[in-house]
């Protein structure tokens, strides 16, 4: 079936004047705000806001091939590639992108992309960066279990409402990840004056949020406007609650790797679905859902600082620094691990027995999922099937 590649070679030549924004379109766009922009726009920067095309060909001759074939972080590696993509069609290339903003603050664990992209005189789409691959980003990711707001959170709010002060602006909202969350919580959190002017909100197998957050009357009286989609093997988007429909979509890969969002599957203007998540990814949450109810959230925070401070001890920052010297890290990492108190030794080890355990489960439901996709393709296409709501929830 086609990608994200063949839809821009089938979609790139019709303006969004022409047809409008599609939830293809929405993924596209949410790729965007993954990549670091710095030097090209930016309140400091010479352009304050340029066309996608200035973009593709500026950001390329700052990064080289080799650059990006050693990135560690699968989501910016793609988002390059699609940037120069997209910039080859009529639909994409002249859209404007201004308001970038770019912000990783050691102190606050916060590491917060977004990105303006005008879609013509009166809408724009905003994109929320997902979690590239700093390891502060990994942290807030995993803060998101226990505090809210987080920094990011926050700040998403804030973006929102300053792009919309004044502007009159219809807005779609949407990111990846991290990005797909920070998109919902900044439509549902900000000012009543400028709700109304959300159109949509996609959000691409983010997590979801506390059950205070999502029986919050501002969030039903958003949740019809949010889109969720997830693959088959989620585990980011099936953290914390959920409580609006989701879609399931196909993806070329398997397992954690169907989070990368250009292995996701199109048809036509829209993605192939499927009927549901699979059984061993809804295990894998609810595992590690009950690990998390177990502690409380000091405990949750001591971990957090405990496995961060074992990932650090090198002076690693992202994953890619990990990776350059990989012996000197694992062996860093597991003296460090050693010296760890008992207690979050047994935190540690009660996660992975959670994970594990779901694991196990995973072998002995594959036949059970089997005949259930039988009955399944025998009724029809796949994508006649209607929505659902993520499991877990209590709605």
């Amino acid at each position: 079936m086609a990608s994200l590649s063949e839809y821009l070679a089938w979609r790139g030549d019709i303006t969004f004047d022409e047809v409008s924004l599609t939830v293809v379109d929405a993924l596209l766009l949410s790729q965007l705000s993954y990549l670091n922009l710095q030097g090209i726009i930016g309140k400091t920067e010479r352009k304050k806001e340029c066309t996608l095309a200035y973009a593709a060909k500026r950001f390329w001759q700052l990064h080289t091939e080799e650059e990006f074939a050693d990135c560690v972080s699968f989501a910016v590696r793609s988002a390059g590639v699609l940037l120069r993509e997209m910039a080859k069609t009529n639909r994409f290339r002249d859209l404007v992108l201004r308001n970038y903003v770019n912000r990783n603050d050691l102190t606050l664990e916060e590491q917060f992309t977004a990105l303006e992209i005008v879609l013509g005189r009166r809408e724009s789409f905003i994109s929320f960066g997902g979690t590239d691959d700093t390891l502060i980003g990994w942290k807030e990711d995993f803060n998101m279990c226990f505090l809210s707001p987080i920094p990011a959170q926050l700040d998403a709010k804030s973006y929102l409402e300053s792009v919309l002060l004044g502007s009159g602006r219809k807005v779609y909202i949407g990111g990846h990840s991290k990005g797909g969350n920070l998109a919902v919580y900044s439509a549902v959190k900000c000012k009543k004056l400028f709700r109304r002017n959300v159109l949509h909100v996609y959000n691409f197998d983010g997590p979801g949020f506390s059950k205070e957050f999502i029986e919050s009357e501002r969030y039903q009286e958003m949740k019809e406007r949010i889109e969720t989609w997830v693959p088959e093997s989620s585990i980011v988007g099936m953290l914390l609650e959920h409580e609006e429909d989701y879609q399931v979509v196909k993806s070329s890969q398997s397992g954690f790797l169907q989070h990368d969002a250009t292995s996701w599957e199109v048809l036509g203007a829209g993605f192939i679905r499927l009927p549901a998540v699979k059984e061993s990814s809804r295990r894998l949450a609810a595992g590690v859902k009950e690990w998390m109810s177990s502690l409380s959230p000091e405990e949750l925070s001591q971990f957090g600082e405990s496995i961060f401070e074992v990932l650090t001890v090198t002076d690693a920052k992202t994953l890619a620094d990990l990776n350059k010297d990989r012996w000197r890290s694992i062996t860093a990492i597991i003296q460090s691990f050693s010296a760890m108190d008992k207690k979050t030794k047994d935190m540690l080890f009660a996660l992975v027995k959670a994970m594990v355990s779901a694991n196990r489960k995973k072998e002995t439901s594959k036949k059970s999922e089997s005949e259930e996709i039988k009955q399944i393709g025998s009724a029809g296409p796949a994508r006649s099937v209607g929505r659902k709501k993520l499991p877990g929830n209590s709605h």
